[in-house]
Parts: C-alpha cells; structure tokens; sequence
C-alpha cells in the first residue's frame, strides 16, 4: 500500500498499519481485524496539539463509551506541559493499560497520598511493555524512544467519568482541575485541516 498523508506530520506507512492491526489483534481482538481503510481514512485521526500548538500525538479511537475507549496513539512529542519544561504531570478520567506495539518512552510518575508527593522518575516503558496507570496516578511522558512518529502505544481504557482527572504541582501537592486554553480550538483546527 502507498503511505497514506493525513495532514501535515502524520503519513502513515504499510510499518505503521501493521504494528496497528497486530496490537489491535493481540489486546483487543473484538475490534479485529483493523482494515488499512479504517486506519487510512483521514477522519479516524486527530492530530493533537502540544501547549503552543506543536503537533504531541496523533489518535484514531476504534471504540469510545463510558465502559471502554480503545485508541492508538502514534507519539511525535513528549507530553510535558509545565511551562519552561517543569513538571505539571497530570491524571486521567480512567485507568488504562498502555501496550507498547513500537518505540517506547520515559515517564515520571507521581501519587499524592496524605498530602504528600510520592516520585518516581526516569521510569522507562519498552516495546512489547505494558504501562498500567491508575486514575489516581499523575504522570508525564518525559522523552520518547524513538524519532518522532516512531512510538506507537495501543490505549485499553476502562471505565471513565469526565471531569475526575487535573494537574499536580508535586512541589506543593496541589491539585488543579483542568483548565480549558483558549487557544486549543485554534490548534487543534491548523493540526487537522483534513477534519
């Protein structure tokens, strides 16, 4: 198959497809098998953007409900947040399990418990690795393995209740629920002109 662009920064190759349809069917075979026209159609993918609107990750949800989200995620950036690079790890509205199908990335972690941050840094996730994150972890994904592109992760998300996730400043263990940017619809909007 040619490679597919999808919009400046994401063109997906035959490597790529297939790293995708082996995850999908090895961790979620229901949803198998994954069609390279599923996962060509430009409409199955949003270009996520970063702080100042660089391009951080591309996602295509194959299934998305309350009970359970399935996603594949192709990393382009880290997803550190804080500004001037400090820490600003933040949590998720379900727990998920990460299957690493390429590439791999570094993550901090952080658990607030009695007030307290609990550090734990330079924490390396491999190819064929499982990351587990519970809702009640903060964490970033300081630094990825790979060129940009080159990381490929398969999220299995369980059970998700909006609003229930935030930032924590670990040096104060404050936590921040999420604050909508003003600028994100315009980003978001000049990452995926094919949307």
């Amino acid at each position: 198959m040619d490679p597919a662009l999808i919009a400046p920064g994401l063109t997906l190759t035959d490597a790529l497809y297939e790293t995708a349809a082996a995850g999908v069917a090895a961790y979620a075979s229901d949803l198998a098998p994954l069609a390279w026209e599923q996962f060509a159609a430009p409409m199955s993918w949003w270009l996520v953007p970063d702080g100042i609107g660089r391009l951080s990750k591309s996602e295509f949800t194959l299934t998305e409900g309350r009970d359970r989200t399935v996603k594949i995620n192709v990393w382009h950036a880290p997803d550190i947040r804080g500004t001037d690079g400090a820490p600003c790890p933040h949590s998720h509205p379900w727990p998920f399990e990460s299957k690493i199908l390429l590439g791999g990335y570094s993550e901090d972690r952080y658990v607030l418990e009695d007030g307290q941050v609990r550090a734990e840094t330079g924490r390396e996730h491999v190819q064929g690795a499982a990351n587990t994150v519970d809702r009640n972890l903060y964490h970033e994904v300081t630094g990825l393995h790979t060129a940009p592109g080159a990381t490929v992760t398969l999220m299995l998300c369980g059970r998700g209740e909006r609003g229930t996730w935030g930032h924590l400043d670990p040096t104060t263990g404050t936590v921040a629920p999420p604050q909508r940017d003003p600028r994100f619809p315009k980003h978001l909007r000049e990452l995926n002109p094919h949307r």
